[in-house]
């Protein structure tokens, strides 16, 4: 029994490790495939891995401090948790600018300035509301004001990705029928998906919360090697070549 309870103590941690060398794996293939033939929409692609891997690394961090905090000696360490809440604020917002970006740069290889400047001056407002209502409550105890901000702010970045990805399959309706077209769309019917699935999880967890178990931190690392799988797959099978023409911008008037 005690050598299956260890078995299971690790497990999440092969898990994550696991995830973490498939994210590894997906930037250095998608480096050698995609830098030369689609640069822009390269740049927001590797983004994208990267910090959602590096999101799951600062989630695991802070649930690690929160638990650390149940015991006397880790008293003195409460001050770092508001300043890592604040870290993965960034992180996430910044994931949104360029999961955004990569949806739009996908079709079209090519982002308006203008839009780019929107979606920065959008995230700057987020985070300076964010970082103001968790600071106040940080200082005041008021734990449920805490856990309502934290949930808010991921429910708006996960629901935002989910609406440019059903834009991004309605722009791929649009392309000319094809390889591309049909690649553009296993792109973004993928992602409406596992965003679902990421989202419902999310309001399941607000509406019933309960204690960190095994399951939850298994999950977080099965939706990681999913994330970071799914660009190794689609590189293969499904990302053919944009044909002559494509890269000319096509029009998307929202974000």
């Amino acid at each position: 029994m005690l050598y299956h309870g260890d078995m299971a103590e690790h497990l999440p941690m092969a898990v994550l490790v696991l995830a973490l060398a498939t994210g590894l794996t997906t930037s250095i293939v998608s480096t050698i495939r995609l830098q030369t033939h689609q640069p822009e929409f390269f740049r927001y692609f590797l983004t994208n891995i990267l910090l959602f891997n590096l999101l799951i690394l600062a989630g695991l961090i802070f649930k690690y401090m929160e638990f650390q905090l149940h015991f006397p000696g880790f008293k003195a360490y409460r001050f770092f948790l508001p300043v890592l809440l604040a870290v993965m604020a960034v992180l996430k917002l910044s994931w949104l600018y360029a999961f955004l970006l990569m949806n739009k740069t996908l079709p079209a290889d090519h982002v308006p300035k203008r839009s780019e400047k929107m979606l920065t001056g959008a995230a700057v407002v987020i985070l300076i509301g964010y970082l103001a209502t968790v600071t106040v409550a940080w200082f005041m105890g008021l734990d449920v004001m805490l856990n309502t901000a934290s949930m808010s702010l991921q429910t708006i970045i996960i629901g935002t990705a989910l609406l440019a990805t059903i834009q991004l399959l309605l722009t791929a309706g649009r392309l000319p029928q094809g390889g591309w077209r049909k690649s553009v769309l296993w792109f973004g019917g993928y992602h409406l998906g596992l965003l679902g699935i990421i989202l419902t999880v999310l309001l399941v967890g607000w509406l019933q919360p309960g204690p960190q178990k095994l399951a939850h931190s298994l999950g977080n690392g099965g939706f990681l090697i999913l994330f970071n799988a799914f660009p190794l797959i689609w590189m293969k099978w499904f990302q053919p070549a944009r044909p002559a023409g494509t890269g000319q911008p096509v029009q998307i008037d929202t974000l």
